[in-house]
């Protein structure tokens, strides 16, 4: 199969490199800078570092007592499906035949009538 690409590729032009040895030697960024500059940001930071710090003693604290309450919510939540396993296991209990046949004649004096109590018409 022929494929024919009209497209020629294209390579990107090397920046001189006298060009970059001069940009090099500038000094574009200079940390020294402005004395108003550098209290302008001391300035800045000296608000916003409290502000930061409260918000985020704030945030731990709220994050702490929420950690607490799903803890507790936890625990309630286990406590519930221990105690609902338990009463399962209860009304399995009371709903077995033997069980059932155990309250009747306690309570109802009712018992299993023997084959010469019972006549078919």
């Amino acid at each position: 199969m022929n494929v024919h690409n009209p497209a020629q590729s294209f390579f990107r032009p090397m920046v001189n490199t006298r060009f970059r040895q001069q940009f090099r030697r500038q000094k574009t960024l200079s940390w020294s800078g402005n004395r108003l500059l550098w209290l302008s940001i001391g300035k800045i930071l000296l608000v916003l570092f409290p502000l930061v710090l409260v918000v985020n003693f704030w945030l731990a604290a709220s994050f702490r007592n929420l950690e607490v309450s799903v803890q507790a919510v936890e625990n309630a939540r286990h406590e519930l499906m221990d105690k609902q396993i338990r009463l399962r296991a209860q009304r399995a209990q009371l709903f077995s035949p033997e069980q059932i046949q155990l309250i009747a004649a306690e309570k109802f004096a009712l018992h299993i009538p023997e084959k010469e109590q019972v006549k078919l018409f």
